[in-house]
């Protein structure tokens, strides 16, 4: 068993087994439903007595195993597998006996049911057993009871003649493809896993280099710029020009202190005061502040879906979330063009949520870098002209508010469209439905 169960001592862990073991419980009811209907039926009208006992015994050892699994702890000794191994085996060797009842009546008919029993446990060794050796390995140890047992039943019946020399070696042929597929998918899955988890491990590596390396650059400029006025003003013979450099000394901390929030922001740490408020009072003071934000080929539409529910959120900082949503679109399109911004309720995970949507008509975000426009300072944008920090301190605020943020490509036209949910306030508010409000549009 190398390779299948770690060295004795070593603890294991049982989640693993729960969880593959579990998907079976899931479909639980309707496997057992399906096998206790054709076992009645073949009873019914195929005239075989022994499928009513066989159920009873095929049901009671596949509950034996349920109990066996759901025993496990999440870790623990090797020896705790030793019940759950045994009643997998029991109700393996229950369920060939079933397909051998069929087996050896000797009508055509059970004899092609007795290799639909194969052809099931194929497929639920495929679909479940090939994601763990040890599964792996005692299926296919019972598949190929199976499968002996039946041409051991043909030699014993007809020994020597064409057709059991046939059938046996087609069985045994076709059960050595079978286990060379099967193994080769739990290898390709197996080799798929230790991918996934290196790239995993390695975009980890790129995002935390990337995110110190910018907090360190960017902390480093800001303490150059603090430390660097406050020499030159403590070395400064006039109080005009020593109050100018400390007040460049404060702006620069000030700066950090802003970028202190911003990284507090994106860890989903900051201080946020929610409040319960309706989403086109947000829209009309965003109007507002837009103005000063655009230029004059620029235009911000803003459009409101009626009697809107209230969310409970952090009214400025929302609003300061769409103002760099509303900024990266104008960056977007140099040239000029329109900003549609369009707020409306929908269901999303089985929730209601108010939904803030921005889109602009530009060239869009090539789809391999879409994935990561939102990691803390990646930017597409010319070096000095971004941060980088926007959209990840966005989305750190969309999930501290309890909401979603998404970036995605318009399902028509150019441009990029993204999406601001926000779970509604408990608080809601009672309208007559009336027209979506058109918002007058802010340009500069």
């Amino acid at each position: 068993m190398v390779g299948v169960l770690p060295p004795a001592g070593q603890r294991l862990d049982f989640t693993e087994l729960r969880s593959l073991e579990g998907m079976r419980r899931s479909q639980g009811l309707i496997s057992i439903g399906l096998v206790a209907a054709a076992a009645l039926g073949i009873w019914a009208f195929m005239g075989v007595p022994m499928l009513l006992p066989w159920l009873g015994v095929m049901l009671a050892s596949v509950g034996l195993h349920s109990l066996a699994v759901r025993s496990l702890p999440d870790t623990g000794d090797r020896r705790r597998l030793l019940l759950p191994v045994f009643t997998l085996l029991l109700s393996g060797l229950v369920y060939i006996a079933g397909g051998m009842i069929l087996w050896v009546q000797g009508d055509p008919g059970l004899t092609v049911l007795s290799l639909l029993f194969i052809f099931v446990a194929l497929l639920n060794t495929l679909t479940y057993r090939a994601q763990m050796r040890m599964l792996l390995v005692l299926d296919l140890s019972l598949m190929g009871t199976g499968i002996l047992a039946r041409a051991g039943w043909l030699w014993y019946d007809a020994p020597g003649t064409a057709d059991t020399v046939l059938v046996s070696a087609a069985l045994v042929i076709c059960y050595l493809f079978f286990c060379r597929v099967a193994w080769g998918v739990l290898r390709t899955r197996e080799a798929l896993e230790a991918a996934t988890g290196d790239a995993l491990v390695a975009a980890r590596g790129r995002a935390m280099e990337q995110l110190t390396g910018g907090v360190a650059h960017d902390f480093n400029n800001l303490l150059t710029a603090v430390l660097g006025n406050m020499e030159l003003a403590r070395l400064s013979p006039t109080p005009s020009e020593r109050d100018e450099l400390l007040d460049e000394a404060e702006r620069a901390a000030r700066r950090g202190a802003e970028l202190t929030g911003q990284l507090l922001a994106m860890a989903s740490c900051a201080r946020l005061k929610p409040v319960s408020m309706y989403p086109d009072e947000l829209a009309e003071g965003l109007v507002r502040r837009a103005a000063d934000l655009l230029g004059p080929g620029h235009e911000l539409g803003v459009k409101v879906a009626p009697n809107l529910p209230q969310i409970c959120v952090d009214g400025p900082k929302l609003q300061g979330c769409l103002i760099e949503l509303v900024s990266n679109a104008r960056d977007a399109m140099p040239e000029g063009g329109t900003i549609e911004l369009r707020v409306h309720s929908e269901v999303r995970g089985g929730s209601p949520s108010v939904c803030f949507d921005v889109r602009d008509h530009g060239t869009g975000i090539p789809p391999d870098l879409m994935p990561l426009v939102c990691e803390p300072y990646f930017t597409t944008k010319p070096v000095g002209e971004g941060s980088g920090l926007g959209l990840a301190m966005l989305r750190g605020f969309a999930e501290q508010s309890g909401g979603t943020f998404e970036l995605s490509a318009p399902a028509f036209g150019s441009g990029t469209l993204a999406r601001l949910s926000l779970p509604l306030s408990t608080e809601q508010r009672n309208v007559a439905a009336g027209p979506a409000a058109e918002i007058a549009s802010a340009a500069e």
